[in-house]
């Protein structure tokens, strides 16, 4: 007796489709699985049966063919509905039906299937090779947009040519040495003023001796300094300049570089004897004891705009090449003549703390704008209005009056006053992930609790109060990371810090499975609120869990002290779907 084939309602088809791609049947009864044996790479962050699709006899008498999708991997998966271009996130065990013409990402902005009828699978090939119309441009275009940054195509149109100064650099990326794909670097390493979402997310920093998966989508730091750069700025707290010259070439041809860092007097010596002659080193008064300069960003003036860093790393060997970090960036155009005078917030935080750094002055040539000087002022000839995070900074000193909620946690508070949140948030807990530790006591740890947990839900009433957890690794995961007990030297706090009583309900162990990070010690430092895998915000920064990097309030709440100079980046809950698919 011979055995009946299964019959096939539909297939899921790659986006766009290669011709070397098999299609996956989708069976009009029983289950179709979708997981990582299924992609061209071994992506972990992808379970081996990641989703599974349940046919029934009514979706094969349906016109829409309506299978149930179940996700049964451990990252959320999103679909992008027919029609309506509604983008639905979906959890472990969460459920929804797939259409005809809807869209998977396995993960979001990632490994992208179309589900299309049995007929229907060959107008996706015509289609991608420009042959027809049959399929709705305008929901293949926002897939391009958002699906895998390491698939080649998406970045063929993202590539932007600055002139014949871009070859010596691209040739220089060339011989640079990496275990991961190169070519999803590409929107990073052109300057490119885009609405492209995939060129504004989050990233994380390249790690050595990881797997290529584990790489993938991660940047060094010749991929972030590349293109025909005017002017860098570069701020970080340690600096070793042989490590960085060499690690960044192209930094050797860019005419003008302030470094402004938190070095001693004896880093600083050596470093006034090793820069090149063009560069000029900064330290910003430190007006109070035990403060250091902590941020870690980047400002790199383009003939055609501005890119903005915000980072974890300093500028050494070990903080970029073994342990886990992140980035945030975007590029931003000058502003047109009509609106020179036109203001934005993420403008305002800028200049803002660029103007408290008292950095010096210097003159420069632009090739779009001729002499220009180089100060707060300056930055507010580019357009900002796209951004798509604010910046909070810390600045040291005793804050007052109208500045009480300029800086540090407070101004983190003032501006969650202002967001609204779905109701699952409410009372959702916190998560307070970082390097090293302050001396901490709970009212402190209540007082930076209490200006996370501002904000209010759709219906006005406010967040509540949640629990934060203090993610840090073990004295074991320290042990067996990729450094050993040398990486413990990025994970400073005295052990009275550690062990005090209160601390312990909060306590909760460092782990990044799905980035193939669990042994590669965290710098990065990032701050959030949760509801199971949805967030209500994220915030990227250098600062550490310790009064003197985000303030604290004295003198009956009417005076905020800062000790240390920090920098963040906050992205809202509007566009944590886009920005955020790869952390």
């Amino acid at each position: 007796m011979t055995q009946q084939t299964p019959a096939t309602i539909g297939f899921l088809v790659t986006i766009p489709r290669y011709e070397s791609s098999p299609k996956i049947p989708v069976l009009k009864e029983g289950d179709t699985f979708l997981g990582r044996c299924h992609l061209s790479i071994d992506d972990k962050r992808v379970s081996r049966k990641h989703i599974k699709l349940c046919g029934s006899s009514s979706a094969s008498s349906s016109n829409t063919g309506a299978v149930e999708i179940v996700v049964e991997g451990q990252n959320p998966v999103v679909i992008l509905s027919l029609g309506s271009h509604e983008r639905r996130k979906l959890c472990l065990g969460e459920r929804s039906f797939l259409k005809f013409g809807d869209i998977i990402e396995l993960i979001p902005g990632s490994y992208s299937y179309m589900y299309v009828k049995v007929d229907n699978e060959c107008k996706i090939l015509e289609t991608e090779k420009g042959m027809g119309k049959r399929m709705c441009d305008d929901r293949i275009e926002n897939v391009k947009r958002n699906r895998q940054i390491a698939e080649d195509e998406a970045f063929a149109r993202c590539l932007q040519d600055e002139g014949e100064g871009n070859k010596s650099f691209r040739a220089q990326s060339k011989s640079y040495n990496v275990s991961a794909p190169r070519n999803h670097l590409q929107p990073i390493q052109h300057f490119r003023v885009s609405k492209d979402q995939s060129a504004l997310k989050f990233r994380l920093m390249r790690v050595q001796s990881l797997p290529p998966w584990a790489n993938t989508s991660s940047v060094s730091i010749g991929d972030v300094i590349q293109g025909n750069i005017q002017v860098a700025i570069l701020s970080t707290y340690m600096v070793d300049l042989d490590w960085l010259l060499s690690a960044c070439p192209a930094l050797k041809n860019i005419p003008h570089v302030l470094l402004i860092h938190g070095e001693s007097d004896a880093g600083v010596d050596l470093m006034k004897k090793n820069k090149p002659a063009n560069w000029i080193l900064h330290k910003p008064q430190l007006p109070i004891s035990y403060g250091t300069h902590h941020s870690k960003a980047m400002i790199l003036v383009y003939p055609k705009g501005v890119r903005i860093i915000v980072h974890t790393a300093n500028l050494i060997h070990s903080e970029w090449n073994n342990k886990s970090q992140g980035l945030w960036m975007q590029d931003f155009p000058w502003k047109s003549r009509d609106c020179l005078h036109v203001k934005s917030p993420f403008e305002n935080d800028l200049v803002d703390y660029i103007s408290v750094l008292k950095c010096p002055e210097f003159s420069v040539n632009l090739p779009t704008m001729g002499s220009a000087l180089i100060n707060s002022s300056f930055f507010k000839k580019f357009d900002y209005s796209n951004a798509v995070v604010r910046l909070i900074a810390s600045v040291p000193g005793y804050h007052i009056g109208p500045n009480l909620k300029r800086w540090g946690h407070m101004k983190l508070r003032a501006i969650l006053d202002d967001c609204i949140f779905d109701k699952e948030f409410h009372r959702s807990p916190l998560a307070f992930q970082f390097s090293s530790l302050g001396s901490l006591d709970e009212k402190w740890l209540s007082e930076l609790a209490f200006s996370m947990s501002s904000g209010f839900t759709n219906n006005k009433i406010p967040l509540g109060l949640g629990k934060p957890l203090i993610v840090w690794p073990t004295v074991e995961d320290v042990r067996c990371s990729l450094e050993g007990y040398a990486a413990g030297n990025s994970l400073a706090s005295p052990q009275k810090n550690v062990e005090r009583e209160f601390l312990k309900k909060y306590w909760a162990r460092w782990k990044s499975s799905h980035t193939g990070r669990c042994r590669a010690m965290p710098h990065i430092k990032t701050y959030t609120r949760y509801d199971g895998q949805n967030l209500a915000w994220f915030l990227l920064t250098s600062a550490n869990l310790s009064k003197a990097a985000w303030g604290s309030l004295q003198k009956n709440n009417s005076q905020f002290m800062i000790r240390s100079y920090e920098v963040y980046s906050f992205l809202s809950h509007t566009h944590i779907l886009f920005f955020l698919p790869n952390i």
